[in-house]
């Protein structure tokens, strides 16, 4: 499946050179006279070198112009769902409600299309034959790993999350090939998270990441870095698409070893019984 150009754009526009930026605003300004183009007439519009939009095209995801104008036009959204555009002061709270709701879906399909779906499998591969998985994160990336870690421990698995910064780096240099480690940064430049995921390859583990941006400092210490849309307005949160994933890869996880999920989701509600009025 190819993948949403809009989306693609949106997610790395701030790795893109200069050059790459001009090119990403003059597409979304008016992504229907791009259509209507060539690759000359783009090239001349922007004073730049036909090789320059070709580029661009390919690190979208598209084989070339002809392609990405092909995708543009599938994806072409029908609306831009924006929040404080569309709302003010003396706006209900169902209104609210709807145009957030309205906002995270948008996200979902547009982080569905910039996925790399065989990286998930990847990693659903790499976590169901680790002994042990550890799960970092700090910030609002911490509570992620620790729903991440509860999910996991709840159908048996041998998970541990670490939130702190120093307590990752021990539990990093204890590695061993055993391991999996699975590091959730948005930014991808989180250096705790970075350098402990270093450490853990260095004693023989396999390293995960999950981040909103490519080309980033976490995917160069990752063997497998799954990166997600991002959406750029305020108050719209990336964390729908990341439990979104988180779910995917839990749910791939837990299909793979039925019998014993089974046993152990039976187990823990055996244990909560008594706790439940």
């Amino acid at each position: 499946m190819k993948s949403n150009p809009y989306a693609a754009i949106q997610s790395q526009y701030e790795t893109f050179p200069r050059v790459g930026k001009r090119i990403a605003d003059y597409i979304l300004e008016d992504p229907v006279h791009v259509t209507s183009i060539s690759v000359q007439q783009m090239a001349r519009e922007l004073s730049i070198a036909e090789s320059s939009i070709i580029r661009f095209c390919k690190n979208i995801g598209c084989s070339g112009f002809s392609e990405m104008k092909l995708m543009l036009a599938k994806y072409a959204p029908k609306s831009i769902r924006i929040i404080f555009e569309d709302l003010s002061e003396t706006d209900s709270v169902e209104s609210i409600t709807q145009n957030v709701f309205n906002r995270n879906i948008d996200t979902l399909q547009r982080a569905l299309d910039c996925l790399d779906l065989e990286k998930v499998a990847q990693a659903a591969e790499l976590m169901s034959q680790a002994k042990k998985i550890l799960i970092l994160g700090v910030g609002a990336s911490g509570t992620i790993a620790d729903d991440l870690y509860i999910r996991l421990m709840r159908v048996g698995l041998s998970a541990e999350s670490f939130t702190d910064s120093h307590l990752m780096q021990i539990a990093a240099s204890q590695c061993d090939a055993d391991a999996v480690v699975f590091g959730i940064s948005h930014t991808g430049k989180s250096h705790e998270i970075v350098s402990a995921m270093d450490l853990a390859r260095s004693c023989g583990s396999k390293t995960i990441s999950m981040t909103g941006y490519p080309n980033t400092p976490i995917e160069k210490v990752s063997d497998i870095c799954m990166e997600l849309y991002s959406p750029e307005q305020l108050f719209v949160s990336p964390r729908v698409a990341q439990v979104s994933l988180l779910d995917s890869l839990y749910v791939a996880l837990s299909i793979r070893q039925k019998e014993y999920v089974v046993q152990n989701i039976k187990r823990m509600n055996d244990a909560l019984t008594d706790f439940r009025l």
